[in-house]
């Protein structure tokens, strides 16, 4: 049984968390300054004491860390909620990408004080937050969990 779990859902937790890793350590390396590649996409290197997209981004230490705090309770919280959903033979796809995308930011949490990010969308005088690729799969994940809810509906 766990090793069914780690056979379909592992290999997209490590793939999704890799990448992840992956990218940011090369963002650390490369990016002090801004790479442009084209109008449209920029590698620009932030750190983010915030959540998503930089809300509640605060230099204040105690505010950090409740926010830090509060991140690991909703992960541990959705772990619980993704194993019981497994256990009951439902797809967890959704819900594992998005572990493997808070997972990999709490660990930047510690080792950097923050969230590595560094993917700039922009075109003209609009740009998006600056993002990674844990945010990517944690919004792609919330989407997967959302078709699944709507499938059952």
């Amino acid at each position: 049984m766990i090793g069914r779990f780690f056979k379909n859902y592992g290999v997209i937790f490590v793939l999704a968390f890799a990448a992840d890793r992956i990218t940011k350590y090369f963002a650390l390396l490369n990016c002090k300054k801004a790479c442009t590649i084209n109008q449209f996409l920029t590698f620009q290197l932030t750190i983010n004491r915030g959540i998503s997209w930089g809300m509640f981004h605060s230099n204040n230490n105690m505010m950090f860390f409740v926010i830090t705090g509060l991140i690991i309770l909703i992960t541990a919280g959705l772990l619980f909620y993704t194993f019981i959903r497994w256990l009951n033979g439902n797809f967890i796809g959704g819900e594992i990408l998005v572990l493997a995308g808070s997972i990999s930011n709490i660990i930047d949490r510690f080792l950097y004080d923050g969230v590595i990010d560094f993917i700039l969308i922009s075109h003209g005088g609009w740009s998006f937050p600056i993002f990674n690729i844990a945010d990517v799969c944690i919004v792609f994940g919330v989407g997967l969990m959302a078709l699944e809810l709507y499938k059952k509906s």
